[in-house]
């Protein structure tokens, strides 16, 4: 039976009787979690590397300690070929030493592997080279190098690694590189220029190394170059690149019901050392869960549940896709995920927010609202204790016995779907896996020398420990008993959603861009697709428990009633004419004409399906393995079209329409047109629904797409 108990000062947590709560809250520990990362940020834990394989040892050990059953560690072959799913594996690096030496005008050590390997960019090959320093500028293009002779010197170079790699090694005969590359940008970006950021090169070259520096390193390399002073550098690296294994580690806590499914705690275990919030902080912390679980489940103070609980800690995306692959059977049960990557960061040092991330639409569900029930519930209790020290216990607060954490706030939001981590995975549509994302961001230190350990906060690591812990253990209990109290609390949830896209489609039905028409063709389109996910999210409860709940008939229909109402108020927004749009917009047939092309409504591309050789008629279908289209270290596209056919892929270039461009979002809508087809929808149908989802999308930018898809074998059309 499912409780909702009053938390102090209008906090409240649901779905756990209080009993249940407060032992999960008790047992949380920030300081074990922390105690763990330390171990964890000693490692440069690149993946298919020796010290990877030292983390997996540490983390096997623990699961083994706090006694998870059938814990173990799987290694999968890589060799830059053998694919798992649709991914192509990476390769391995092996690195006995490196140094880089300034040699003129003064002797300086510049990176040392041994006392900061993250200077060493990954997949450097071997040499032993003294030579001239020339300034490339980004090094990316070929005008970065017109009029400089860069054969058998060194480039200082601020440009994507890979591309420079390819240029100045491959094309032009350089040496190596010395980098000062910026990524991860964020507001904060530039301001510390004693940074060391982490670099990668391609591994599938047969050549190339690369030194990172700082921003200040490299500016004074810079000073010195433009002074007309010669500057001379030595590098020596020691290393290889080649066949190697990945290594997954995994343990599990047995359910009641073996038939019932699983639910999988995943996050990555690979980074740079120190890596400690990305992600030491997410491996810890779900160890954290599993100890907190095992313990509780074993004396007593939790019933066993139902569904049995998985853990798993391995490379990045291509782990979890290397684990998959071997265990179809495990992927057949999976019901749910419990994702961390980056939980730590204490968010007054490295200003990160908690995000509790839903699923893309193209996988409705219920768990995130549970997710962000517990999140909700321990961020309320930590506001009370902040403004007037009450509560601490309910704040889960880690100052026990003098522990290291603060006394925070808790941060926490919820946001939609953001790419980057192993969540990708599991939401494509061929896993089906939704997961509840937990991820820091942003990170201003993230990928460099200073993602440390006094950067995390042992609070914020006790707490999500409990949100992953009360999450996990929530879904692995939950039946249709439960649906009198379940299905309110969505619905409510739905229709706070419903009301906030109402709004997104207001300023659509208002956009001066759009004639009238189609403004109002996008804003119904949004709230048709808006009801749609709403809908799928609670009847995916059903699903998920396998029962049919006598309050989803009425939770569905009061949807639908909200919605009609939202639509009314849009019908009475077009009758009145009001639109934004200048008189000189709406008149102007060339205007017209462009904005029909970019962003027409469903209606217009049915209407012109037929001129258009039906392409929003065709129905596409899966017929690639498992897995979306981009890894870590793949493209399956690319891999499969090459680069000259995808460079002329629409929505993924330059200039595929003003939103996509402005947004910077074409990576997003390719993985959510794949994910969408279903060998149901049309094109045109999966324009609308990821129009819905993202924003207002042309047909042809979909219909293009597709196309390429087609080409590399991803889909089929009927």
């Amino acid at each position: 039976m499912l409780f909702t108990i009053p938390g102090p000062a209008g906090a409240q947590h649901a779905f756990l009787p209080e009993a249940q709560w407060i032992a999960l809250r008790s047992e949380a520990s920030g300081t074990a979690a922390y105690e763990n990362l330390r171990a964890l940020t000693r490692l440069h834990r690149v993946p298919a590397t020796a010290e990877f394989d030292q983390a997996a040892a540490l983390i096997l050990d623990r699961a083994r300690e706090y006694g998870l059953q059938d814990a173990h560690a799987e290694q999968y072959p890589i060799d830059g070929s053998i694919h798992y799913g649709l991914m192509r594996s990476h390769v391995a690096w092996t690195v006995e030493g490196a140094r880089l030496w300034q040699i003129e005008p003064q002797h300086t050590l510049l990176a040392d592997w041994s006392s900061d390997p993250i200077r060493l960019a990954d997949y450097s090959h071997s040499a032993d080279v003294e030579a001239p320093l020339v300034d490339v500028g980004a090094g990316t293009s070929a005008n970065d190098y017109a009029g400089k002779e860069v054969r058998g010197r060194m480039v200082l170079a601020d440009g994507v690694l890979s591309t420079v790699q390819r240029l100045a090694v491959m094309k032009y005969g350089a040496a190596g590189i010395i980098s000062d590359m910026p990524n991860q940008t964020t507001a904060w970006s530039g301001l510390d220029t004693s940074i060391v950021r982490w670099g990668h090169l391609d591994g599938s070259l047969p050549k190339g190394f690369a030194f990172m520096v700082s921003r200040a390193t490299a500016a004074g390399l810079r000073a010195q170059l433009r002074s007309g002073t010669p500057v001379v550098l030595g590098a020596h690296v020691k290393a290889e690149v080649g066949p190697g294994h990945w290594t997954v580690v995994t343990a599990t806590i047995p359910g009641t019901d073996a038939g019932a499914g699983e639910i999988v705690y995943s996050c990555h275990l690979d980074h740079q050392r120190p890596g400690a919030n990305d992600n030491g902080s997410g491996c810890v912390t779900i160890l954290e869960s599993a100890r907190m679980l095992s313990r509780l489940i074993g004396n007593g103070s939790l019933a066993r549940p139902r569904r049995g609980l998985r853990f798993i800690w391995g490379p990045e995306v291509e782990g979890t896709m290397a684990y998959l692959s071997a265990h179809p059977d495990i992927r057949r049960v999976m019901r749910a995920d419990v994702h961390m990557d980056m939980v730590g960061g204490d968010p007054f040092k490295n200003k990160s927010v908690l995000h509790v991330t839903e699923t893309p639409w193209s996988l409705p569900t219920f768990i995130t609202d549970i997710g962000a029930s517990f999140a909700e519930t321990i961020r309320d209790a930590a506001t009370v204790y902040t403004e007037d020290g009450s509560h601490e216990e309910a704040a889960v607060v880690e100052s026990r016995g003098g522990a290291p954490g603060t006394r925070n706030a808790f941060i926490v939001d919820v946001t939609p779907y953001a790419e980057g981590s192993d969540h990708d995975d599991y939401d494509s549509s061929t896993i089906a896996v939704p997961s509840l994302y937990l991820r820091d961001w942003p990170d201003i230190y993230i990928h460099t020398d200073h993602d440390t350990l006094e950067q995390i906060d042992a609070t914020k690591l006790r707490r999500v420990a409990l949100l992953g812990a009360a999450s996990g253990y929530t879904f692995a209990g939950l039946d249709g008993s439960q649906s009198s109290v379940i299905l309110p609390f969505l619905t409510a949830r739905a229709e706070q959603r419903l009301a906030k896209g109402f709004q997104r489609a207001q300023l659509l039905a208002l956009d001066a861009d759009r004639t009238q028409e189609q403004a109002s063709s996008e804003a119904h389109n949004l709230m048709r697709q808006t009801l749609r996910r709403e809908q799928a999210a609670l009847r995916s409860f059903a699903a998920f428990t396998q029962s049919d709940p006598p309050e989803l008939a009425p939770a569905l229909a009061a949807l639908a009633t909200q919605a009609a109402t939202f639509n009314g108020w849009l019908d009475a927004i077009a009758k009145r004419g009001v639109h934004l749009a200048s008189s000189a917009d709406a008149s102007s047939g060339a205007h017209d004409a462009s904005a029909a092309a970019a962003q027409g409504s469903a209606r217009g591309f049915a209407q012109r399906s037929a001129a258009a050789g039906h392409a929003g008629m065709r129905i596409p279908r899966r017929i690639a393995e498992f897995g979306p289209l981009t890894f870590q270290n793949d493209d399956v596209l690319l891999d499969r079209l090459g680069p000259e056919r995808v460079g002329k892929i629409k929505l993924l270039s330059g200039d595929s329409s003003r939103l996509v461009n402005a947004q910077e979002s074409g990576a997003i809508y390719a993985y959510e047109i794949v994910n969408f087809v279903d060998g149901k929808r049309s094109v045109a149908e999966i324009r609308d629904a990821v129009s819905g989802e993202l924003g207002p999308v042309s047909l042809d930018l979909v219909s293009d797409y597709l196309q390429a898809c087609e080409e590399a074998k991803i889909i089929a059309f009927r």
